[in-house]
């Protein structure tokens, strides 16, 4: 290893003035994208809780065994948002069809949650969530079935990521290499999954609505895991801003849901 060249001292000038080494200078190194990740994200654990208490409502008032309850309970259901229910967007990504469709979606909600709660920060991370359920809703609409669940919204999580990993290339450093690759083959397997053995259960429009809206997202959110202090990006302008927006859409779409959900 090259060791650091001490030069000698000039008349006048101390011999223990200290030298520039490797240590001192900054070489541009990669941020490790997993270092500092919580492995509790208080979100993404609100977001799957949130959905598994609708599911016991949804349990409790039938909504499982009968479509037109299901419906009536928050599903998105194209004549009903023509007729002014626009919070059925937001509900029905947090409505489930069956046990084995929570939890399959709640267990990629928690990885990939964890991932962009960590990339994002909690506020940018509630926005592209919303937004990657809303853009899943609009493009299902083109669809004439009803439809819920939380897999449009978890697409655009995957498809935030991969833009995220493509945007970053060089300045952040993946312990595994492939999770990009990895998640780009998981949303096409799902994809054509949904083209054709799933084809008639699936809602494939909810999938490919929410992963563009999540890469466009992508686009635009500030990398919270490259900032030195992660508060500067909570605090901007911009995305105090967007949380506003986000929020007050959340409680706009809870008094209506929780009506229809309850009663």
């Amino acid at each position: 290893m090259n060791q650091p060249h001490h030069f000698p001292s000039a008349p006048g000038f101390d011999d223990d003035v200290p030298m520039i080494d490797e240590t001192m200078v900054d070489h541009g190194r990669a941020v490790d994208f997993e270092r500092g990740m919580n492995a509790i994200p208080p979100l993404a654990i609100g977001l799957i809780a949130t959905c598994v208490v609708v599911f016991v409502f949804q349990v409790l008032g039938g909504g499982l065994q009968n479509l037109p309850k299901l419906i009536e309970q928050g599903a998105l259901e194209r004549a009903r948002v023509e007729q002014g229910e626009w919070w059925r967007l937001i509900s029905a990504a947090f409505m489930h069809g069956g046990p084995d469709h929570l939890i399959g979606n709640m267990m990629m909600l928690f990885v990939l949650g964890m991932a962009c709660e960590h990339a994002f920060g909690i506020s940018q991370f509630l926005v592209l969530y919303l937004a990657c359920a809303l853009g899943g809703s609009l493009l299902s609409l083109m669809g004439d079935k009803p439809s819920v669940g939380a897999s449009g919204a978890i697409f655009g999580l995957a498809g935030a990521l991969i833009v995220l990993f493509w945007r970053t290339r060089g300045r952040l450093e993946l312990r595994h290499r492939q999770i990009g690759v990895v998640l780009a083959i998981w949303a096409g397997y799902q994809l054509l999954l949904g083209f054709g053995l799933m084809g008639e259960t699936v809602d494939n429009r909810a999938h490919l609505g929410g992963l563009i809206t999540g890469m466009l997202c992508a686009l635009i959110l500030r990398p919270a895991v490259l900032e030195t202090d992660r508060k500067v990006v909570e605090k901007h302008p911009l995305v105090r801003a967007a949380l506003a927006a986000a929020v007050v859409a959340v409680l706009a779409t809870a008094v209506p849901f929780a009506q229809h959900l309850v009663g």
